[in-house]
């Protein structure tokens, strides 16, 4: 990813274009390469951070993978949400849902949830809001204070190093990565999926985070590799 592409993105965008793609897509192919991709890297026994579970579609989708030998750990901040996700996942043991964000700091902030989107249906994927003491933008709805925690952090209290990760926040990703620099270059940690929100990291003044995201995943011995036009599969190389 670089400058260039982000820019004609955002022409793109603004012009209308990605709404008359996505008329013309086939249907059910946005984020079926992702979705195949991070299915096929879950093995048995694996531990899984599913960062931004909402109603937990892929945390089924990996407890299942993983198995009763395996562990997935499901951040959720919202808490209808997160009393949502614990109904949808009450039928698999190795599920354990936390009810915080992941960012780069400890402590708390204010969730502002959108009072029309107060149902999450988006597909179960992602959590619709921000974080006030992240974004610092104002807007209408329903405000709630939601515990925030440094991935390194809650790895460092609660030693569940995870072998895959999914991280799916809304555009703040970046945040998310920056809060588990330590937890990035665990030799244990073999794979991260990242969707990165390129219209949403504009609106933030962040429309370079993307160059940022694969430097810094680099940095930690992960090979960042667009899976599409807003998905990220690091791997970790085999020494």
């Amino acid at each position: 990813m670089n400058k260039l592409i982000i820019k004609a993105r955002s022409v793109a965008r603004r012009m209308g274009l990605k709404r008359i793609y996505y008329r013309f897509a086939p249907r059910h192919s946005y984020e079926e390469k992702f979705h195949n991709e991070i299915s096929a890297e879950i093995r048995q026994g694996d531990i899984v951070w599913d960062v931004g579970a909402n109603l937990g579609f892929y945390t089924k989708l990996f407890a299942e993978k993983a198995g009763d030998t395996g562990r997935v750990v499901a951040f959720e901040p919202v808490p209808a949400t997160h009393e949502e996700l614990c109904r949808e996942t009450c039928a698999y043991p190795s599920v354990q849902n936390e009810q915080m964000a992941l960012g780069d700091f400890d402590g708390s902030s204010r969730l502002l949830v959108p009072k029309s989107n107060t149902v999450f249906q988006r597909k179960g994927l992602d959590t619709v809001g921000h974080l006030e003491n992240f974004a610092g933008e104002e807007t209408t709805g329903i405000s709630v204070e939601v515990p925030v925690k440094r991935g390194d952090s809650y790895w460092a209290a609660s030693g569940i190093t995870p072998n895959v990760m999914k991280i799916d926040v809304e555009g703040f990703e970046e945040e998310v990565l920056d809060g588990m620099k330590s937890l990035l270059a665990a030799p244990e940690l073999r794979a991260v999926f990242v969707e990165v929100h390129f219209e949403i990291l504009e609106s933030r003044g962040r429309s370079d985070a993307p160059m940022r995201i694969e430097k810094l995943l680099r940095s930690k011995g992960l090979t960042p590799r667009w899976v599409d036009g807003s998905h990220i599969s690091a791997k970790r190389r085999l020494a």
